[in-house]
């Protein structure tokens, strides 16, 4: 397989040194990659037609060349503000710059680069997506990112874990579990998952079919979620479980909160998300920083974001609105660039 070519170009030494060193402890062999921090070098290094995979360049240097010239997939714009991470489209990009090395290492990883790092880990990931209310397109996330991963050679389960399970409309195969296999998921188990897998279904993904309706109408507790990706993870399985969680935050979410490697926390730009996210954040430790990460959903750069107004949380992706959303298959939405993105954050 062809090397990715990465050039970094930083006056900033030592930042330039920490990101070189995220690059090789990730991908090592497999890219080629070159470091500028001198500007009078960087201007005359891009006199002449250049070509790579991809470009991270501080905003000033950005400046002092016409990049647009040269052969270069993805152009990431390293910011000192952290307002300006919306995507610019034309192949340009802008990050953060004082966000974790990783933080930035996966977004060019989600769009530039040859090889996936995601599908060389040998240990299943159990990723979480969760929102502190409703209706900012969870599922619609979830189940673009779980069709995306297994395209891209991912064993990838997909579970709802709602107490009314209404996802499957996306689906071909809308069919609930059968009523002769509820018995399977009743009790607390930590068999549940080898017991209930004969029902596990498939299209492009695995994914647990909808209950028929609310688990509490026929007698089933939240906690067999729990108790099946638990159980899942253990068997190794599947490279990643996808957890798509309702907005409900009791004991049984933090159960799932605590398995879960990766946290993706789903939020909108409008007021009335963005203070919803910011009470949850109040109730949720954030010690191990690596693990959470959060993501502005439906974002239009013509709309007021109240999420400039918030401190509490930094936002690590933003995925744009996109055009007939409801008429879009999960095939359609894994080709999204903004899908993918996503699917980096559960690394």
């Amino acid at each position: 397989m062809a090397k990715s070519k990465i050039i970094i170009a930083d006056t900033d030494e030592q930042f330039l040194m920490l990101l070189e060193m995220k690059f090789l402890e990730e991908l090592d062999d497999s890219i080629e990659l070159e470091t500028i921090t001198d500007a009078s070098y960087f201007e005359e290094y891009f006199s002449s037609p250049k070509s790579a995979d991809a470009l991270l360049v501080s905003e000033r240097l950005f400046e002092l060349s016409n990049l647009q010239k040269h052969s270069i997939g993805s152009i990431f714009i390293l910011v000192e503000a952290n307002e300006s991470t919306q995507p610019d489209g034309l192949g340009i990009n802008r990050i953060y710059k004082y966000t974790s090395t990783k933080d930035i290492f996966d977004r060019v990883s989600a769009l530039s680069l040859k090889k996936s790092s995601i599908a060389s880990k040998k240990e299943t990931i159990v990723a979480l997506l969760y929102s502190a209310s409703g209706g900012v397109g969870k599922s619609t996330l979830a189940l673009g990112v779980a069709c995306y991963l297994s395209k891209n050679n991912n064993k990838v389960l997909y579970i709802n874990a709602s107490m009314l399970n209404t996802f499957q409309h996306m689906l071909s195969n809308c069919a609930p579990i059968p009523n002769n296999a509820l018995a399977d998921f009743s009790g607390s188990n930590e068999n549940a998952y080898s017991k209930i897998k004969y029902v596990i279904r498939n299209e492009s993904f695995d994914y647990l079919p909808p209950f028929s309706r609310a688990l509490s109408t026929i007698g089933i507790d939240y906690s067999v979620y729990y108790n099946i990706v638990r159980g899942a993870k253990m068997s190794n399985d599947y490279d990643v479980i996808i957890v798509d969680a309702d907005c409900t935050f009791d004991k049984a979410k933090t159960d799932l909160i605590t398995l879960a490697d990766r946290v993706i926390i789903v939020t909108e730009q409008s007021k009335n998300s963005v203070y919803s996210t910011n009470v949850l954040t109040e109730n949720i430790s954030f010690r191990n920083n690596e693990k959470y990460r959060f993501l502005c959903n439906k974002y239009a750069g013509d709309k007021e974001s109240y999420i400039m107004h918030t401190k509490n949380y930094l936002i690590n992706e933003y995925v744009k609105l996109f055009d007939n959303c409801d008429s879009m298959s999960v095939n359609d939405l894994s080709k999204k660039t903004d899908i993918q993105k996503v699917a980096y954050l559960m690394k």
